[in-house]
């Protein structure tokens, strides 16, 4: 599938958000990548980038921090009216509307989970959504819109967490934001982002007595 560029926007001093034409009857859930590559001559190098538009958006989206390997590079140099190769797409890492939600993303972890909220805040769905955002500085990615969706959607509850400031989350403080758990309805906690700290972070929930059923994670790995 190739894809369109119409678009290319900054977002925080290290990330930018590529805007892609949607193709006609084009379907994702929440919380879905897709496969982006580029032709080198000897076939294609492609890499997985998380959708960071809802699919009740009029265009794609993915975003993405910037960086010195060539894929990254080459995904930097992309401009309007660009094109590039995709995947259709995939994932099972998507949004439950079945029960509250906690989303806990680090730094680009982000995106996924800005597709999940967006779709919520559309739909205007009657679910609870908790987001513990931690980040390395206070430079959080979509920080203005989050916070626009806080009074749209009065059950948008979020935390941002600046590690470099507060340190990284532990089991005390993370218990604060977690959403209690009734018999009939148990948060799902969705975890995005680099390895080592969606695994720190999946051991503390497991430590709190989060059943592994209710924990998704998300791995972006580096590239």
């Amino acid at each position: 599938m190739v894809l369109k560029v119409l678009d290319k926007r900054k977002e925080t001093k290290n990330t930018f958000s590529l805007i892609l034409e949607k193709p006609a009857g084009f379907a994702f859930y929440p919380g879905q990548y897709l496969d982006i590559g580029f032709n080198t001559g000897i076939g294609l190098d492609t890499r997985i980038l998380s959708i960071s538009s809802s699919p009740s958006e009029d265009f794609l989206m993915v975003t993405y921090k910037i960086g010195i390997s060539p894929y990254k590079n080459r995904l930097h140099s992309l401009k309007s009216g660009d094109s590039i190769q995709s995947s259709h797409p995939a994932g099972t890492v998507v949004i439950d509307d079945s029960s509250p939600v906690v989303l806990m993303p680090g730094g680009i972890g982000i995106a996924p989970h800005r597709s999940m909220i967006k779709w919520a805040v559309d739909r205007k769905l009657n679910l609870p959504i908790t987001l513990i955002y931690s980040n390395s500085d206070q430079d959080f990615i979509f920080k203005k819109e989050l916070d626009s969706w806080l009074k749209q959607y009065p059950k948008l509850t979020i935390h941002y967490v600046i590690t470099s400031a507060e340190g990284r989350l532990d089991a005390g403080r993370l218990k604060r934001f977690l959403v209690p758990s009734s018999t009939d309805l148990v948060p799902i906690h969705y975890l995005a982002g680099p390895p080592g700290l969606v695994d720190d972070f999946e051991n503390i929930l497991l430590k709190l007595g989060v059943d592994s059923t209710n924990i998704r994670t998300d791995r972006f790995d580096g590239y």
